[in-house]
C-alpha cells in the first residue's frame, strides 16, 4: 500500500516505486539498515535513504529523524490509520514511499549529516538504524595573485602567491610548470594551503605557477602566472672561435681571422663593453671580431657586462698573441754510437723560429726524466752523461708555439755493451746447466748465450786448453765417446767493447748398455765386497783378543806354554792343551757362527739357549778356529 504523497503525480510514484523495488531487501532480513544512494551528493541532487531489513505489514509505524536520536522528526507513517505526520525537521522536500524508505529531493548543503529511522513492530519490538550522506558544491574556478613588493632579484626578494576561492571545504594544491611543486627550505604554505611564500627567491624558482581546488564532487584549475627572477651577471668567460687556448692566452695565426665571444648568465641580458689594453673599443656586442690578424692586434682584451635591473657588473680578460707557423727543426748529435759507461752524448735542436717551446722525444715517447739528463738553452740542447744501454733509440725534438708544432727527423743512438754473464743451456731446454750427463754414442747440443751489442763472438774449448774447431754459440757433440768427457768452456767476445765473458759446463759420459738393474747389481756387489773385507779385518782383530797373547805364548795352570802348546777352550769354558798347528795360510777363513746342535763335539754337549730368554736376545758369537781338534771353540765377546 502506498503512503499518501502530496505533490507526486501518478507516473512519478510509479518510477519511484520501481526504483525502490530494485533496492528492496529479501524478506526475513533480521538486521535493520539504511543505505544512502548516493552517499556523496551534489547540491540539487535527489537522495534515497533505502531502508532494509523490514517486511511490509510487520510494523505498526515508521518514523524518520534528522541527526542521531529521536528529537527532530521529519515524517512518520502509521499503518493502522494510514496517516503521515510531519515533524519539525520536515522541509516539504522529503517523501515517504510505501516500503518505509525516505526520499529527499533537491538536497542542499544543510541536508548533509546523519539520519535515523525508528520502526515499531506489531509484536511490540522497537528497532532503529542510523546512516548519513554528504552534500557538496562543485568548486568554482579559482584565481591566483602574486605579491613581491617590486622587482624580484635573486637572493634579495620574497614572493607570495595566493589561491583565491569562495568555496568552503575544498582542498588546494600548487603546481610549477604543470608538475607538483617540489619542496624547498625557502618555501612555506599556510595552514589551508591558500598562500604560498618564497622567503629568498632563486632563479630555480622561475616558471609558471597555478593552483587547483577540489572536493569529492569536482576539481577546478586556476590560470597560470609567470614568476620572473632577475639575476647575474655571473662569471664571465671569453672564448675564441678559432685558434688555440693556453690558459688565459689565445693564439691566432698571422693574417687569419678571430672571433672573441663574451659569455655570461644574466636576466635580463646585460650590456657589453670591450677594451684593448684598457682602451675602450666602443663595441657593445657580445662577440668581438678580429679580421686579418697582425701584430697590432696583440694585447690584453677585456669584456665588461652590466645588468641594469640588478645593478651589477662583471668582466673577464684574455691575452691575444699573433704568431707564424713553426718550421721543421733539425737534430744534430756529437756522436751516434758509444760504448756504455764510457762517455756522454749531446743533441742539439736547430730551428730559426723564436718564441717557441722545445720538447725531446725518445722512440716517439716523451723523454723520461733522469739525473743523467741535462737540458740547456731553452731546452734546445740535450746532454746524456754516462750513457747507458737504455738510452739507445730514436731521438727527435718537437718545436711548438700557440698555433702550430713541428717535429724533426729521428736520429738513432747506438750504445755498445756486453757481453753480459753467459748462460749455457741445452738446446732442448731453457734451464742453465753447469754439468750434464750424456749417453755413450748419443748427440749433445749446448747453446751459449750472452747479451751483447753488437752480438758477441763465441769460442769453445775443452779442459781449458784444447780449442774446438766449432765456433758460434751452438756446440754439437755427435756420437759421443769416452774421450768427450771433460770441462767445456764457452768464451764470448765483443770486439767493440773489448770485453769477454766465459762459462763452463762439465760433461760426463755414461754407458747406456747397462740396464738400471745391472747397474744396481754392480753397486750391490761392490758394497758386498767391501763388507767382506771389513769382516775379515774384524775377525783377525777378534782372534788376537781371544788368545790374549802373542802367537806362541799360552798359559796353562799358571805356566807358560811353549810354541808347541796352545790352549783350547770349549763351549763350556774348560781349557785343555792342544798341539799347535802350523801358522794358518793367508787365505784362512773364519766363520762367525756357532756349530749346529746336531754336530756337537764328541762327549761334550753344548747347552741349548734357555727358553725363558727373550727371542730377540742375541746368541753368543762364536769363532771357528783352525786347529787339529775340530771341536775347539773360543767364546768371543761381541761388544769387544
Amino acid at each position: 500500500m502506498d503512503i499518501p504523497h502530496r505533490g507526486f503525480s501518478s507516473w512519478e510514484r510509479f518510477l519511484l516505486t520501481a526504483s525502490l523495488l530494485t533496492s528492496w531487501s529479501l524478506p526475513g532480513a533480521a538486521q535493520l539498515t539504511i543505505i544512502p544512494q548516493p552517499s556523496i551528493a551534489v547540491v540539487g541532487d535527489d537522495v534515497l535513504l533505502s531502508l532494509h531489513g523490514v517486511q511490509e505489514g510487520s510494523y505498526i509505524s515508521i518514523t524518520w529523524f534528522q541527526g542521531i536520536g529521536f528529537v527532530r522528526s521529519i515524517l512518520a507513517y502509521d499503518t493502522e490509520t494510514e496517516t503521515v505526520t510531519t515533524g519539525p525537521a520536515f522541509t516539504s522536500q522529503e517523501f515517504l514511499p510505501s516500503n518505509g524508505s525516505l526520499i529527499i529531493k533537491g538536497v542542499q548543503l544543510t541536508d548533509s549529516g546523519n539520519y535515523t529511522v525508528l520502526v515499531n513492530y506489531k509484536d511490540g519490538e522497537l528497532k532503529s538504524a542510523t546512516q548519513g550522506f554528504r552534500v557538496y558544491v562543485i568548486p568554482s574556478k579559482p584565481t591566483i595573485t602574486m605579491d613581491s613588493g617590486g622587482s624580484i632579484i635573486e637572493f634579495q626578494s620574497w614572493v607570495m602567491f595566493t589561491c583565491n576561492t569562495n568555496d568552503e571545504d575544498v582542498n588546494i594544491r600548487w603546481f610549477l610548470n604543470n608538475t607538483d611543486l617540489p619542496p624547498s627550505p625557502q618555501l612555506s604554505l599556510s595552514s589551508d594551503n591558500k598562500t604560498l611564500t618564497f622567503h629568498n627567491v632563486t632563479r630555480g624558482d622561475s616558471g609558471y605557477y597555478h593552483c587547483e581546488v577540489w572536493n569529492p564532487v569536482g576539481l577546478q584549475i586556476s590560470d597560470g602566472i609567470n614568476l620572473i627572477v632577475y639575476y647575474g651577471p655571473n662569471q664571465v668567460t671569453i672564448t675564441p672561435d678559432t685558434g688555440s687556448i693556453w690558459g688565459s692566452t689565445i693564439g691566432v695565426e698571422i693574417s687569419s681571422s678571430l672571433m672573441l665571444a663574451c659569455q655570461t648568465e644574466s636576466n635580463p641580458a646585460p650590456t657589453y663593453s670591450w677594451y684593448l689594453n684598457e682602451n675602450d673599443l666602443r663595441f657593445s656586442e657580445s662577440i668581438y671580431p678580429i679580421s686579418m690578424a697582425s701584430r697590432n692586434h696583440e694585447g690584453n682584451y677585456k669584456c665588461t657586462v652590466y645588468n641594469s635591473v640588478v645593478a651589477k657588473s662583471a668582466s673577464a680578460s684574455v691575452t691575444v698573441k699573433v704568431a707564424e707557423r713553426v718550421t721543421k727543426p733539425n737534430v744534430l748529435a756529437n756522436t751516434t754510437s758509444i760504448v756504455e759507461d764510457e762517455g756522454a752524448v749531446s743533441f742539439t735542436c736547430e730551428t730559426p723560429d723564436a718564441e717557441i717551446e722545445v720538447q725531446w722525444l725518445l722512440d716517439n715517447q716523451s723523454l723520461p726524466l733522469s739525473d743523467r739528463l741535462v737540458l740547456s738553452q731553452e731546452n734546445r740542447t740535450l746532454t746524456i752523461a754516462q750513457v747507458h744501454r737504455e738510452d739507445a733509440g730514436q731521438y727527435q725534438c718537437t718545436t711548438w708555439n700557440l698555433i702550430s708544432s713541428n717535429s724533426s727527423d729521428p736520429v738513432a743512438l747506438t750504445v755498445y755493451y756486453g757481453p753480459d754473464p753467459i748462460n749455457i743451456t741445452q738446446e732442448s731446454g731453457s734451464s742453465v746447466v753447469n754439468s750434464t750427463k750424456i749417453k755413450l754414442g748419443s748427440t749433445l747440443t749446448l747453446l751459449c748465450r750472452a747479451d751483447s751489442q753488437p752480438a758477441a763472438q763465441y769460442h769453445w774449448s775443452v779442459n781449458s786448453t784444447s780449442p774446438l774447431e766449432q765456433t758460434g754459440s751452438l756446440l754439437t757433440l755427435e756420437a759421443v765417446t769416452w774421450d768427450y768427457e771433460g770441462t767445456y768452456t764457452c768464451l764470448a767476445w765483443n770486439n767493440l767493447t773489448q770485453l769477454s765473458r766465459s762459462a763452463t759446463v762439465a760433461i760426463r759420459v755414461v754407458d747406456s748398455s747397462l740396464s738400471a738393474g745391472a747397474i744396481a747389481g754392480i753397486v750391490i756387489g761392490v758394497l758386498a765386497a767391501v763388507a767382506l773385507i771389513a769382516g775379515l779385518v774384524y775377525v783377525l782383530v777378534i782372534k788376537k783378543r781371544c788368545t790374549g797373547k802373542k802367537p806362541g805364548e799360552h798359559r796353562k795352570g799358571g805356566k807358560s806354554l811353549g810354541q808347541s802348546e796352545s790352549v783350547a777352550t770349549d763351549a763350556l769354558g774348560s781349557q785343555r792343551p792342544t798341539i799347535p798347528a802350523e801358522d794358518p795360510p793367508g787365505d784362512l777363513i773364519y766363520e762367525n757362527k756357532a756349530p749346529e746342535y746336531n754336530n756337537q763335539p764328541r762327549g761334550r754337549a753344548l747347552l741349548p739357549p734357555s727358553t725363558s730368554e727373550p727371542l730377540h736376545q742375541k746368541e753368543p758369537v762364536y769363532e771357528e778356529l783352525s786347529s787339529p781338534y775340530e771341536d775347539d771353540y773360543c767364546t768371543v765377546n761381541p761388544s769387544a
